[in-house]
């Protein structure tokens, strides 16, 4: 077999990435997104899983499953103290525990029907599988899963089961530091012997864990886990300032129903995620209380100053796990970040700092690093040559900003820095001029700077908007810059139900 799969599945998402001829590339789902939220939605008549399923949690809260890593393969005692985030998952679908499994009561149709979390992974699995049979003919797809550093026996055996039943051969199973490990290549020199810490920053835990490294074998020395602290925290702290901001201007509380309470978490994750890459971000929530809409702009310095303890938090764990070993930081060589909110670039300097002497790596993008971890122990268990190439650490990223602007208004924003890594996401929120135009021009341009009048070289695309009405206040954009350099945006206005969607082919920046 020349092609070798690992997969990385956790609480929050999980992502599958193919090594052949030597290097690993991480696999995109159907939507372009090489990383898949790991949730599942029972409807009526079909099972949703993915992006389609989170972004249905508004509507479907009750008879969506989120975090089911978590309660897989325990028992009700084994689940007491397990994080429960009240912002993301108020009105989602809870496990109960019958014969000693877990258990999500979802309603189908007129029916409420017991499914186990056995078979919530399992969908996730098939999933995964459907994504992995776009890149091989090969009759047979062999995997080696990466799972977190926490998971029990009984957890691992609930997962290569679930992998099986998806048409997978699962080969092996590797833990989480291990696969960070083995993802940049550390356990390639036999000679080479030295002590590393992986700091994997997820959505519901933050797991630090020392490995050591000697002749091209590795030791898992000490790990510590927290669920007090993860990229929910994060979150959550925007979503407190966001509603406390909200209450300032309109005195009512978005917190108080679930459907503003998952609106305002929603807006804040997306928010979160901007400020990894750019300065500032914009947030935009329609109808988020009693029919208000809610527009702001935070910067990353402001969101930096607000996670400033919680981030905190994340460093301290990766100090104790290194003095419950009996080690000091200076003896540490290697940092390695994984998880999604390791790409914020503050808590990837409180790192650094604290461990002075040692190489940080995160070139890999954090969130995908894992699962190529895990694709390169399944090509050597397969017999595979493996490569380790500075190519395969760099990321593609555009080589000049875009920008975004309203003719005759003063809208005018940066969409994309320069250097912003491929397949990436941004909103815009532009407000219109007053008094609202019928008509008026969306002028879509690449340059060094912000420009009041782009020339025409520079111009990527312009887009005539027609029928606004008086009550029009902002256009709302959506762009989503895909690993193919595509740029896809969505344009949409609610008053005038404008919603417009169009591409701009790669070859420009």
């Amino acid at each position: 077999m020349s092609v070798a799969f690992g997969i990385y599945v956790g609480c929050s998402s999980c992502c599958i990435a193919v090594n052949k001829d030597g290097k690993f590339e991480v696999v995109a789902n159907a939507a372009g997104d090489r990383v898949t939220p790991a949730v599942v939605a029972f409807h009526e008549t079909e099972v949703v899983t993915g992006l389609a399923a989170k972004q249905g949690m508004i509507r479907h809260g009750a008879n969506t499953i989120q975090n089911v890593l978590r309660v897989v393969g325990t028992s009700e005692d084994e689940s007491q103290g397990q994080p429960s985030n009240a912002s993301s998952s108020g009105g989602m679908c809870r496990p109960n525990w019958e014969g000693g499994q877990a258990r999500f009561s979802v309603q189908r149709g007129e029916k409420t029907v017991q499914v186990t979390a056995d078979e919530v992974i399992t969908h996730l699995f098939t999933l995964l599988k459907e994504i992995a049979m776009a890149h091989t003919s090969e009759p047979e797809l062999p995997v080696v899963i990466s799972v977190p550093a926490w998971s029990s026996e009984s957890t691992v055996a609930v997962v290569k089961k679930a992998a099986k039943k998806a048409s997978f051969t699962v080969l092996a199973t590797v833990s989480q530091p291990a696969a960070a490990v083995l993802a940049y290549g550390l356990a390639d020199d036999n000679k080479q012997n030295g002590l590393a810490v992986v700091l994997h920053c997820g959505g519901t835990t933050v797991v630090a864990s020392v490995v050591e490294i000697a002749g091209g074998l590795l030791t898992l020395k000490e790990s510590n886990t927290s669920s007090s602290v993860a990229g929910d925290s994060l979150t959550n702290v925007l979503v407190q300032h966001f509603a406390k901001d909200f209450y300032t201007k309109y005195k009512g509380d978005p917190l108080e129903n679930r459907r503003s309470r998952r609106k305002l978490y929603s807006a804040a994750e997306n928010c979160k995620h901007v400020l990894s890459t750019m300065n500032t971000a914009q947030v935009y929530v329609e109808s988020l209380w009693e029919g208000v809409d809610f527009s702001t702009t935070l910067s990353r310095a402001r969101f930096d100053g607000l996670a400033a303890g919680t981030m905190a938090a994340f460093v301290q764990l990766a100090r104790e796990v290194v003095q419950r070993c009996g080690l000091t930081e200076a003896q540490i060589n290697k940092v390695i970040l994984t998880g999604g909110s390791a790409k914020i670039p503050r808590l990837q300097q409180l790192v650094g700092d604290a461990f002075p002497k040692a190489d940080l790596l995160c070139s890999l993008p954090p969130d995908e690093a894992l699962a190529a971890g895990a694709s390169t122990e399944a090509a050597l268990l397969l017999g595979q040559q493996t490569q380790t190439s500075v190519d395969s650490s760099l990321v593609p990223a555009l080589a000049t900003s875009v920008f975004c602007m309203v003719l005759g208004s003063e809208s005018n924003e940066c969409v994309f820095s320069r250097g912003t890594p491929t397949h990436s996401r941004q909103t815009l929120s532009l407000p219109l001029s007053s008094p609202v135009p019928t008509s008026c021009a969306v002028v879509i341009y690449e340059a060094e700077e912000l420009m009041e009048e782009p020339p025409e070289e520079a111009v990527l695309a312009q887009v005539d908007v027609t029928n606004l009405t008086p009550d029009s206040k902002f256009l709302r954009l959506d762009f989503h810059l895909k690993s193919d350099g595509s740029l896809h945006v969505v344009l949409q206005e609610s008053q005038a139900k404008i919603n417009r969607t169009f591409i701009i082919e790669s070859g420009r920046s």
